[in-house]
């Protein structure tokens, strides 16, 4: 396999701002201009003193610090979120993995990064986010390799193969986390120009759609479970950023909370944003939506139910995700 292949940022706007005289006719420009909730948070993401594009540098991350000689050419990416990040910097990486019921590679990135197929299609599969396969890894012999904070007990492991950068993961972290990645890339101002313009598109939303008049709730037929998200979600910051409201039930501190079938009530607001992971049938989801309960709903009476795509809105969390999530609530509150 060879070395990643790096290519130009998207969007327009950033190709004028910061990718000047690097042109792209991809149709993925909003996608990859995108970013996530709270610049403050953000921008206190640890960091090398280093400029855009200088090695050696120092990349400090959740389990210490690394060193690193050159600008990496062959990264491997293991946990959730990782590939949107690289992707939406310019960069693909020549290992990652895959979620449960899922592709190695999301549709919603397929899409959104169409001129980068070829080099998609010849990544190596190292296995699952949750049990990566450390001989695959190895062979693919790759010079950084990413890992988030939850899968922090194979840093040693990971780290004897090639320099590691740990991210924090969660949902709830993903500006910080595409901070982290794009200094191990050297190119952590383009993150920041995309989170800034992420958030003013997000934050222009607000009284457009209602503000938090307006209470998004956000649903997911897991194979195992059913779930509605809360605060710490990766979508709940989005909802966040745009300055809109969740129910009341869904307002708790933490990513989620399993549902059963005498909960239905909970799921309701003034919009219901689902998904269903893999296939229906392995889920409850029908079973849910013929509940009487559930056809009691406000939303669903109302005509203001919208199903989602599960990978960019409830599987994975980055830029290019966020845009989606982005366009999807934009696009049905603002008909």
């Amino acid at each position: 396999m060879g070395p990643l292949r790096l290519f130009p940022l998207l969007s327009a706007v950033l190709a004028a701002t910061v990718l000047t005289g690097c042109g792209s006719s991809d149709p993925a420009s909003s996608s990859a201009s995108s970013g996530s909730s709270g610049s403050a948070a953000a921008s206190k993401a640890p960091g090398s003193s280093a400029a855009d594009g200088d090695f050696p540098r120092t990349v400090a991350h959740e389990q210490g610090s690394t060193p690193l000689k050159a600008a990496p050419k062959r990264i491997a990416a293991i946990s959730t979120g990782q590939l949107d990040d690289l992707l939406t910097l310019g960069v693909v990486p020549v290992a990652t993995t895959r979620a449960d019921y899922a592709g190695l590679v999301p549709g919603y990135l397929r899409t959104a990064f169409p001129r980068q197929a070829e080099a998609l299609g010849s990544m190596t599969d190292i296995g699952t986010r949750t049990s990566p396969n450390l001989e695959k890894l190895a062979a693919a012999k790759p010079d950084l390799i990413l890992v988030n904070s939850t899968q922090g007990a194979l840093y040693p492991s990971l780290a004897a193969i090639a320099p590691t950068v740990v991210t924090k993961g969660r949902g709830v972290n993903w500006k910080k986390d595409l901070l982290t990645v794009a200094d191990a890339v050297g190119r952590r101002e383009r993150a920041r120009t995309l989170l800034t313009r992420f958030e003013k598109d997000a934050a222009d939303q607000d009284e457009k759609l209602g503000g938090e008049h307006t209470a998004l709730s956000m649903v997911r037929f897991n194979p195992d479970r059913v779930r509605m998200f809360g605060k710490k979600s990766f979508t709940g910051t989005i909802a966040d950023d745009m300055g809109l409201g969740r129910p009341e039930s869904q307002r708790f501190d933490d990513i989620s909370q399993d549902l059963s079938g005498e909960r239905i009530p909970q799921m309701d607001g003034d919009w219901i944003f689902y998904s269903v992971q893999g296939r229906p049938g392995k889920t409850d989801a029908t079973t849910y939506l013929s509940n009487p309960l559930w056809k009691k709903l406000g939303a669903v009476r109302g005509g203001h139910i919208v199903k989602v795509d599960d990978d960019p809105w409830y599987l994975n969390a980055g830029p290019t995700a966020a845009r989606v999530v982005l366009r999807d609530i934009t696009g049905h509150l603002g008909r």
